[in-house]
């Protein structure tokens, strides 16, 4: 299994997803703003969002591919089977579970993830009912995850990367017919997520069904399970953690008005780079490494690891640029009409500049830290990750006191920048992996075309003011000169030092090693 076509395959039907994910915040921003009903809605959702980026981006994957892996290569292939089925029915079991529970305390619980919202009667109100309404899209995005880590595992990245298209169609159709026919935009927003949710769960269990891949329901417990929950378990604390980082942004954020809305849309940006290179990397790099350790191919693990850094650095440092020098116009393109106005454009832009600074330690952390569960090795993630919810909840709430929101930002790129550290630190010495000499002159090229990338959008950007303006017309006009020179520019600079030579990517992407 090659982690660069993997990767890219992940990155396509990604790519896809997010441009009707793109669509769909387009609306939201359009008839919902960045104020009262934009809040209740992005926390509501914040919740069994959290969840699903635990299940489908770290925990469930990191701890499932390794397991299944060794059990699909080994000679019990009924064994994989029981596997996947215990796996399935406790985690359904448990979801629902814990789905139950917070519906009937769902007023306490929100005043704990959103306490500048208890003031307001009316805000906090509708808050309950819609967190009623979506809450149990947990359980369905559990049983998504698991399922596509068992077609990731078995080579399958297509669906589980295109998955949130369906998502994103639902809920601009509800957005739609909301608009239309009843005016009850989060209502509607709130059905259409449980809605997604189902066709979500039924095109995985039709593509299983399809790939012939065994799942058997037994009330055996396979022996395998304590295993898999050695890893589940830390991981999840792990992943959970740095999306408890997240958590808690939203936390301090909803003491200042519209703030929430403000990150929510300059996360959506950001997201965008770091789905579509660290996130896929991730996912396809750990079910490569993970048979390559089993098959004591060490050197082998460490080349592959090495290479999809290499990779990722070619793309997301220019990538961090883009977002620093011109996030204004981004966020104007893409929100700027209807109830999102132009102070709202410049409060995202300024969230969305400070966490360009840490984009590309976030797709590091998404690279190095599946290694570690390559290794089986699920304590020390976690153990990192809580000393990064120390340092990002201390940093946001001493930043928002003195900048507000933006200070939230801007504490969520530092502590990953210590997150990126540590983690090597300890990959290292574990000597799980180690940087060689051969990385540091293309990482150098790469940084001297972005810097020569970033001096050309401050120029852009100046003229860009002047000329595309007016009408929506012009501005789509505008920013597809930006890209498009800025791409022609960067990878012309980078063309004296190939990165990669036409044999290796073409090694890579052809071969099924």
């Amino acid at each position: 299994m090659n982690v660069l076509r993997s990767s890219a395959i992940y990155s396509f039907f990604t790519f896809l997803s997010r441009i009707f994910g793109f669509l769909r915040d387009i609306l939201i921003a359009n008839f919902l703003g960045a104020g009262f009903l934009a809040d209740i809605f992005f926390v509501a959702f914040r919740f069994p969002n959290t969840f699903r980026r635990i299940f489908s981006e770290g925990a469930l994957n990191s701890a499932f591919v390794p397991i299944y892996s060794k059990l699909v290569l080994g000679t019990e292939k009924d064994e994989s089977g029981k596997f996947v089925g215990n796996i399935i029915s406790i985690l359904t079991l448990s979801t629902l579970l814990v789905v139950i529970l917070v519906e009937l305390f769902m007023p306490t619980f929100l005043q704990l993830i959103a306490p500048g919202f208890v003031s307001d009667e009316e805000k906090f109100s509708q808050l309950v009912h819609t967190s009623r309404i979506i809450f149990p899209f947990l359980v369905l995005i559990s049983i998504s995850s698991i399922c596509s880590s068992i077609l990731n595992a078995n080579g399958k990245f297509a669906l589980s990367a295109a998955l949130p298209i369906i998502l994103n169609i639902i809920l601009c159709l509800s957005l739609i017919f909301s608009y239309y026919f009843s005016n009850n935009f989060l209502e509607f927003l709130s059905w259409g997520v449980l809605i997604a949710g189902i066709i979500q769960v039924l095109f995985l269990f039709f593509s299983i069904k399809s790939n012939k891949i065994i799942v058997l329901f037994t009330r055996k417990i396979s022996h395998s399970v304590k295993s898999f929950f050695n890893l589940f378990f830390p991981s999840f604390f792990s992943s959970g953690l740095l999306q408890i980082n997240i958590l808690i942004g939203t936390i301090i954020a909803s003491y200042e008005s519209g703030a929430v809305s403000y990150l929510y849309y300059a996360d959506r940006i950001y997201q965008l780079p770091l789905a579509l290179v660290g996130i896929a990397l991730g996912i396809a790099l750990l079910p490569s490494i993970s048979k390559k350790i089993k098959e004591n191919s060490l050197s082998e693990v460490n080349d592959t690891i090495e290479k999809t850094i290499k990779f990722a650095l070619v793309f997301t440092i220019p990538a961090s640029v883009g977002l620093y020098f011109i996030p204004d116009i981004i966020v104007q393109v893409l929100f700027e009409r209807g109830e999102f106005n132009s102070f709202a454009t410049n409060e995202t832009s300024m969230a969305l500049k400070m966490f360009s600074l840490g984009l590309v330690a976030f797709v590091l952390v998404k690279i190095l830290t599946p290694v570690f569960f390559a290794y089986e090795n699920a304590k020390l993630p976690l153990i990192i990750s809580l000393f990064n919810l120390i340092i990002n909840t201390t940093l946001s709430i001493l930043f928002f006191y003195h900048i507000g929101f933006i200070g939230i930002a801007l504490a969520t790129s530092i502590s990953a920048w210590l997150n990126v550290l540590v983690l090597y630190i300890f990959l290292s010495r574990r000597t799980y992996f180690n940087l060689s000499r051969a990385i540091l002159y293309p990482v150098f090229v790469v940084i001297c075309a972005s810097a020569v990338l970033g001096l050309y959008l401050i120029y852009v950007n100046y003229y860009y003011s002047y000329y595309f303006q007016d009408l929506l017309v012009y501005k789509l006009v505008g920013i597809s000169l930006i890209l498009l020179s800025s791409i022609v520019l960067y990878f012309f600079l980078i063309s004296f030092y190939k990165p990669f030579s036409y044999n290796e990517v073409k090694k890579s992407f052809l071969s099924n090693e």
